[in-house]
């Protein structure tokens, strides 16, 4: 055996420079780089094949549908912002123009077709015929809604929504303001009958229990023709809270707030459909070939070198 001196480190020296050279020196044989890419080119078409397999699978189709839907929801919701906005400006248009006096006998199409139009209605309140519908919430405050025939001068009676009052004050004897028996004059707005929506009870008429303006109900209660009419309150915070304090019924401000949300609607479902697009079209990328994964790896590498 060789004694561990410098004898010995000389050899390991220049055995070490040998394995480095040989290492250095290195190729591969043409069978060793033929089996490497072969190799390669398997990988490439397993990945391949998966792609292919994920690209027409059931899961893509499900993922298709999202964006699909949510595009043609969108441009639903830009048709209805269009329509609503012509609506906007016809409802305008009517609510400023002066008020006409209300025919005696009114049908359903002139009513379609002049809702929000003010009008002049002159006659007595039948205040016996009295409903009451809600109850409903004014600024948080519970109530009632106050609908009530108006006998007009040929005999004819119509339904007048003469607006909101408070709770405590459904007895019609303890709003005694409220009840004028001299003939009144009217401004109002005409209005179609409301429809009621799945959470709406049943009203039953028997027992005075209102939960819905049901114009054809009510107008055959009362032996009215079937038209609503929206009495306007004036704008005034003094008359508001002197009405509500004294129970005369609040009725529809001039200005009337019509909702839409379309335009809400529309960024949501082309939001969605964009993010649901980018999403699809992400997981169903074409995977890299093995040349261009090691490309990459390579170039990653050499930033940190």
């Amino acid at each position: 055996m060789l004694a561990r001196g410098k004898p010995f480190q000389a050899v390991l020296r220049r055995f070490a420079g040998g394995r480095s050279r040989r290492a250095a020196n290195w190729q591969p044989t043409g069978f060793q780089r033929r089996s490497y890419a072969q190799r390669l080119d398997e990988d490439d078409s397993v990945l391949e094949a998966e792609w292919k397999r994920q690209l027409l699978s059931w899961k893509t189709l499900g993922l298709f549908t999202i964006p699909v839907i949510a595009f043609g929801l969108g441009t639903w919701q830009a048709q209805r912002l269009k329509w609503k906005m012509e609506l906007l400006d016809d409802v305008n248009d009517r609510m400023h123009r002066p008020p006409i006096p209300l025919p005696l006998r009114v049908s359903a199409d002139e009513i379609t077709r002049n809702e929000f139009r003010r009008v002049l209605v002159h006659g007595v309140f039948d205040h016996a015929a009295e409903v009451l519908v809600g109850p409903r919430a004014m600024e948080g405050e519970p109530g009632f809604i106050v609908v009530t025939p108006l006998v007009r001068e040929d005999g004819s009676r119509v339904l007048v929504n003469r607006g909101w009052i408070r709770r405590e004050l459904k007895d019609p004897k303890t709003r005694p303001e409220s009840q004028p028996d001299e003939p009144v004059t009217v401004v109002a707005f005409v209005r179609r009958a409301p429809r009621d929506n799945a959470f709406t009870p049943t009203s039953d008429p028997q027992s005075s229990e209102w939960f819905s303006i049901d114009v054809p109900r009510m107008a055959a209660r009362a032996n009215a023709q079937e038209v609503l009419l929206d009495a306007i309150h004036p704008e005034s915070v003094t008359s508001v809270l002197h009405d509500a304090r004294n129970g005369i019924p609040i009725g529809t401000p001039l200005q009337v707030d019509i909702r839409n949300n379309h335009l809400q609607y529309l960024i949501t479902w082309y939001g969605l459909g964009v993010f649901t697009s980018a999403m699809l079209i992400y997981s169903l990328r074409k995977p890299l070939t093995a040349a261009a994964r090691i490309r990459r790896m390579r170039d990653r590498a050499g930033r940190f070198l």
